[in-house]
C-alpha cells in the first residue's frame, strides 16, 4: 500500500451497481477523473463487486471475499505500480502480470488486477498489457487507475470501459486556479512567467506548496501531450517527496527541469 490514508469505501455508480447485481461488470476499466486516493477506493469496491459472494446485492460488503479485498488481503486481488526506484511503470512489471494471470485464481471466481497510476506504462509496457486485455483467460479483470486516460495509448482504451469519478464538493476554487496559473507556467516557452510563478512560493510554508502542486497536477493532467503528462509526473514526484521531507529548493529545480524537458 502507498502510504495515503485508505479512503472510506464509496459506492458504485447506481447504473454500475444494477450491472453488478447482474453479474455483468466487464473485465477491463479506466477509472479516472479524481485523485489517486480516491481511484483507489472505488479500485477497491469495484474489485469487491466482481469477487462478491453475496446473493442480493454486490458488493455486499459482507461476504468473505469482499471482506478480504476491502482489507487487501484477499490473494485473487492484487495491487500493481511501478518500482519506487523507478519514473515509469516498466514492461518486466506488465510481463510478470500476464505471466500471473494465467495461474488460475486461489480461490475466487475472477482474479483482479488493479494497476495504480496506470499512466505511468511507457509505451513498450501499455503494448505488452494490450496482449492481456485482447488474448487474457475470461476469469482475468483489469482496473487502470488513471487520472489522465488520455494518457494511455489509444488502443489501450478502446478495449476498456471508462468509469470517471465525479469532482468532490468542497474543493478550494483559488487553490485551483493558482495550481493552474502553475500548471500553465510550467507547460509555457516563457521562462519568466514561470519564474513569476515559482519563486514567490520558494519560501512558502511546505503543507502550503505541496497543496499547489498538487492542485498544478490536476491541472495539467487535463493535457494531452507528452510534456503534460512529464510535468504531472514530475510534480506527482514532488509532492510525494516533499511529503518525506525533501528539500524543497531541490524539488523546484526538478520542476524547472522537467517543464525545460532535461532529464531530472
Amino acid at each position: 500500500m502507498s502510504g495515503q490514508a485508505v479512503e472510506a469505501r464509496p459506492a458504485l455508480p447506481p447504473a454500475l451497481a444494477r450491472r453488478a447485481e447482474a453479474d455483468a461488470l466487464g473485465h477491463a476499466w479506466i477509472l479516472c477523473g479524481a485523485p489517486e486516493a480516491r481511484l483507489e477506493a472505488m479500485a477497491r469496491t469495484l474489485g469487491m463487486a466482481l469477487l462478491c459472494e453475496g446473493a442480493d446485492r454486490r458488493p455486499c460488503g459482507a461476504c468473505r471475499p469482499c471482506r478480504k479485498v476491502e482489507r487487501d488481503i484477499h490473494p485473487d486481488f492484487q495491487w500493481v505500480e511501478k518500482p519506487a526506484e523507478r519514473r515509469q511503470l516498466p514492461v518486466e512489471r506488465i510481463r510478470a502480470l500476464r505471466a500471473d494471470v494465467y495461474i488460475r485464481p486461489n480461490e475466487g471466481r475472477r482474479k483482479v488486477y488493479a494497476i495504480r497510476n496506470a499512466w505511468q506504462m511507457n509505451d513498450e509496457a501499455q503494448n505488452a498489457f494490450l496482449k492481456v486485455l485482447e488474448e487474457g483467460p475470461e476469469y482475468g479483470a483489469f482496473l487502470l487507475l488513471s487520472e489522465n486516460p488520455l494518457a494511455l495509448l489509444p488502443t489501450v482504451r478502446s478495449r476498456c470501459e471508462l468509469l470517471r469519478l465525479e469532482p468532490q464538493a468542497g474543493a478550494d476554487p483559488q487553490l485551483a486556479e493558482r495550481g493552474a496559473e502553475l500548471a500553465r507556467a510550467l507547460l509555457g516557452e516563457d521562462p519568466w512567467e514561470m519564474a513569476r510563478q515559482c519563486v514567490p512560493w520558494e519560501k512558502g510554508k511546505r503543507e502550503e506548496v505541496l497543496a499547489l502542486w498538487e492542485a498544478a497536477r490536476q491541472a495539467a493532467l487535463a493535457g494531452r501531450d507528452a510534456r503534460a503528462v512529464r510535468v504531472a509526473q514530475a510534480l506527482g514526484e514532488a509532492v510525494a517527496a516533499g511529503e518525506r521531507n525533501g528539500n524543497m529548493g531541490a524539488l523546484w529545480g526538478r520542476l524547472w527541469a522537467a517543464a525545460q524537458g532535461d532529464d531530472l
